[in-house]
């Protein structure tokens, strides 16, 4: 296979990845209920937020993961496994339809930081995958503009779903949107197999 056609296609890869994690589908119910009775221009501050502080974070544990990881003595291997749990146990809560992380935010409230950027977006399952792919790859420029890649398409993204969320929920009401975000907990749980393959084989 070509090179550039290599890479293109695990760029591609890596944001579905993110993308899928994040779930802005699955999320639409809760970013309505969240901003219940907000004016249209609040509503888009509170998700212009949001996505700010997801990017800062999600960032911040992409380049600063590998010293984090040194420092406490972790390898590479043995924290894909370790994440490869995490989005395992994520997939289940997107399998039931579960949303374990936002119980406690109050509609009204000012809802931008916590918990729609966090973590409702760069949520555990997000971090550990920014990590993970950035771990994977030998080559540090090549790894950062992937994760860079992967971080800012799959924000994008989720930007322009969460924005449009009442039209997309009109479309596919409560049970399409559920619906949906239980296909993506089954993707993310191949993912997460995938990562304790790779850790495990990296440790024999």
């Amino acid at each position: 296979m070509d090179i550039n056609l290599a890479f293109g296609l695990s760029l591609v890869q890596v944001f579905i990845m993110l993308f899928v994690v994040m779930d802005p589908p699955g999320n639409i119910p809760i970013f309505m209920a969240l901003t219940k009775g907000r004016s249209e221009r609040e509503r888009k501050k509170e998700l212009n937020y949001a996505v700010l502080v997801a990017t800062i974070l999600l960032l911040l544990f992409a380049f600063l993961g590998k010293i984090i990881l040194y420092v406490l003595g972790i390898t590479t291997d043995s924290f894909m496994i370790a994440g490869g749990i995490l989005l395992l146990l994520i997939s289940f809560d997107l399998l039931r339809g579960e949303h374990k992380y936002v119980a406690g935010g109050e509609a009204g409230a000012g809802v931008g930081a916590v918990p729609l950027g966090t973590p409702l977006l760069a949520g555990p399952g997000a971090i550990t995958t920014v990590m993970v792919i950035m771990q994977s790859s030998e080559n540090f420029i090549i790894g950062a503009f992937t994760v860079l890649f992967a971080i800012f398409s799959a924000i994008i993204a989720t930007r322009l779903v969460l924005g449009q969320s009442e039209r997309i929920y009109q479309v596919l009401g409560k049970v399409g949107s559920e619906v949906l975000s239980r296909v993506m907990g089954i993707i993310v749980a191949a993912i997460a197999i995938q990562f304790i393959g790779n850790g495990i084989r990296g440790m024999v």
